[in-house]
């Protein structure tokens, strides 16, 4: 009996030492608060560890054959990571492993070597391009050109395809009829508004709000981006300035909609990605104007999808839609408090691209997301 007992106490001791040992060698997570272990006071909720990704530093050089650097140039990688050129022209991507397609994005210019893939880490170190003559007066961006609009009908409102819809805003969709006109085929830019800010003709943009941007107005390398930190009144008086006027938000519309369909997007109904336009952050910044030509709508009109906000003439009134029931050349309410605001922007997620997408602004105040264009009448 005795050594029945002995041999208990022995038996649970063992039990009790490999019980010991076991728990002190059990994985991270399941036994330690933090990060990568169960959270502190949540004993039966167990996190998996945490996998850490390995990026790699991939630089380039974008030059011209005749101007040297070339500042500016966004270069994307798979179509969705970016990263911008300098004012040396250099840029730098950081990857995780795996195979890219490089692609420097500016409008009307070729770059060689032409999409080159580029495995990582093998291939990670730096991989230059060369553009010809692509800084000449003969390679150089028109930011002066404009796209002409027929005069027609066109479906303005939210499709019924549309998930995205904002049930009061945008519908219902309804046929408006617009006089032919032309329109910036670019957003304005600090080159082109900084010519009437030297004639005298135009307030400085206010960066007081973001000061980070302080510099970017007059800096050489930003010249092509599009002018930001402009209220309703300063684009529209620059407008005035080159003869032209803001578009009504139909105009603007038409333009980005064409008049054929009810498209999502002005390239049509394909999800958004960085190679259509500068949204939810894949430049984290402006781009150059015209820098993603596959997103250009049906007339050419180039980033009606992101880069920036765009302001045009009209009054903001949520429910204008249904205001009225027939529709020709309108120019938005008699009145309002804000302006509206069309096209979405580099730091506004995807569904703010769509076509349809509107909302208001204050009419005195610009952001470091908020530009505009002009327009014309025929």
């Amino acid at each position: 009996m005795l050594l029945s007992k002995k041999l208990t106490r022995i038996l649970f001791f063992v039990f009790c030492l490999v019980f010991l040992i076991l728990s002190f060698n059990l994985p991270a997570s399941a036994h330690q608060d933090g990060q990568t272990g169960a959270p502190a006071g949540a004993s039966h909720l167990y996190l998996p560890r945490v996998n850490r990704v390995t990026v790699f530093r991939l630089t380039g050089r974008i030059r011209d054959t005749a101007a040297g650097a070339m500042p500016g140039v966004t270069v994307y990688a798979g179509g969705r990571i970016a990263a911008t050129t300098a004012a040396d022209g250099v840029y730098t991507l950081y990857l995780a492993a795996g195979s890219y397609t490089l692609t420097p994005s500016r409008s009307n210019q070729t770059f060689v070597p032409l999409s080159p893939q580029v495995i990582v880490p093998s291939g990670a170190g730096q991989q230059d391009f060369i553009c010809t003559n692509c800084l000449q007066p003969g390679g150089k961006l028109n930011v002066y050109e404009m796209v002409t609009v027929p005069a027609g009908t066109f479906q303005m409102g939210c499709a019924q395809k549309d998930a995205y819809c904002q049930t009061t805003a945008e519908s219902p969709l309804h046929t408006v009829y617009l006089d032919a006109y032309a329109i910036d085929m670019y957003e304005v830019t600090n080159a082109r508004y900084k010519t009437c800010v030297d004639a005298g003709g135009c307030s400085v943009p206010d960066y007081s709000s973001f000061p980070i941007y302080s510099s970017y107005f007059g800096d050489p390398a930003y010249a092509e981006h599009p002018v930001v930190g402009v209220a309703w009144d300063q684009a529209a008086a620059f407008c005035a300035w080159e003869g032209k006027r803001l578009p009504t938000e139909a105009e603007w519309e038409k333009a980005a909609r064409g008049g054929s369909d009810t498209r999502i997007y002005p390239w049509g109904d394909a999800l958004p990605d960085c190679s259509y336009g500068n949204m939810s952050y894949c430049s984290r910044s402006t781009d150059v104007v015209g820098s993603h030509p596959a997103g250009a709508s049906p007339y050419g009109a180039q980033d009606m999808a992101g880069n920036v906000w765009e302001w045009v003439s009209d009054w903001y009134q949520e429910n204008y839609y249904n205001s009225q029931s027939v529709w020709n050349n309108p120019t938005g309410p008699a009145s309002g408090s804000f302006r509206v605001l069309r096209g979405g922007s580099w730091s506004l997620y995807w569904y703010s691209a769509r076509v349809s997408y509107r909302i208001e602004g204050n009419l005195y105040q610009g952001s470091n997301s908020l530009g505009f264009r002009c327009a014309a009448s025929h």
